[in-house]
């Protein structure tokens, strides 16, 4: 097919799709495989949530390039394109886990955060949070709510501080406590990770960690938090739950390098949270992660309508062990 001046279309339709095929695969891969630290590692963090898209694209327009003409390069790059999928598909079923909606739960955790400058009443959210009735709860970016913590303080035992340096990962459980701390895991922001060991309806202790990660393409920061946050993870004996705004997907590179060091996995199917207008569509980069037999039963959002830009979830646990 030629337009009036001479041009081929379907040629230059096949060149384009050519181009923008190997834009879609290179991104994906420099996502994929970019460490933070290089000059473009923050770059390749931005890019990170959307690497299996990419592959995607790139398979696509491979495709098109080989129906419009240039069979032989876009089957190359529609091939190489479902290689590069298939890896990563392969690496997010190693490094996660399905639900078990079969499983009696015996844990209920909700984390959400509330984010700092929020609109809403802080007594409409934790309304929100004590009509959902969780086991432990735990907020981040929680100043809105500090005016209202004595209805907390009647629902829950344990209700950690929320002080100048408090407020910004704060923890509430009705189980018994039997330790708690908090660390500082970068310069910037003090007192985001907190960790409770509590006693479950059998009376096995279980960790249970929460945290409040910088952006993933913060180089300088984000790389030795990482680092911090695995060995704290390290040192957690037995069974063991963590959650937390990680600012990333489970599919990115800094998390699937976390979960494959601490033998933490993901929910297959985590809940996107960001942007909270997105929904469902939007990215998941609030997790709970599980560890030595706990497994995830069921998991909910939350507080899609609460004001902050990211939507929270609730997810019911089986923590407690089974002969056999």
């Amino acid at each position: 097919m030629r337009a009036r001046h001479g041009i081929d279309v379907r040629s230059s339709l096949a060149g384009a799709c050519l181009a923008l095929s190997c834009v879609a695969l290179g991104g994906g891969l420099f996502a994929w495989a970019g460490p933070t630290g290089s000059a473009l590692g923050p770059m390749a963090r931005m890019l990170d949530a959307v690497a299996p898209g990419l592959a995607v694209a790139a398979l696509g327009l491979g495709g098109l390039a080989a129906l419009a003409g240039a069979r032989r390069a876009g089957a190359v790059l529609a091939l190489a394109a479902l290689g590069t999928l298939a890896v990563q598909v392969a690496a997010y079923r190693d490094l996660s886990l399905p639900a078990r909606p079969g499983l009696d739960p015996d844990l209920r955790v909700l984390f959400f955060n509330v984010e700092g400058d929020n609109g809403i009443s802080g007594a409409r959210i934790l309304n929100a949070v004590l009509e959902a009735s969780p086991d432990i709860v735990v907020l981040a970016e929680a100043a809105p709510l500090a005016p209202h913590l004595d209805a907390l303080r009647e629902a829950y035992d344990f209700v950690s501080d929320c002080g100048a340096e408090g407020c910004d990962l704060m923890v509430a459980t009705r189980l018994e406590v039997l330790r708690f701390w908090r660390l500082r895991l970068n310069p910037a922001w003090p007192a985001r990770y907190a960790v409770l060991e509590v006693e479950t309806g059998d009376g096995a202790p279980v960790f249970f960690a929460a945290s409040h990660l910088a952006k993933p393409w913060m180089s300088g920061i984000a790389e030795p938090e990482i680092t911090r946050l695995a060995a704290q993870y390290d040192w957690l004996s037995g069974p063991a739950l963590a959650v937390g705004d990680f600012n990333m997907t489970s599919w990115s590179r800094p998390m699937r390098g976390l979960l494959r060091e601490t033998g933490f996995r993901a929910l297959r199917g985590q809940p996107a949270s960001w942007p909270a207008a997105a929904g469902r569509f939007g990215l998941p980069i609030d997790h709970v992660l599980v560890r030595d037999g706990v497994r995830v039963v069921r998991v909910a959002p939350f507080g899609a309508e609460l004001g902050s830009n990211h939507r929270g979830f609730v997810a019911e646990l089986r923590v407690a062990q089974r002969p056999g």
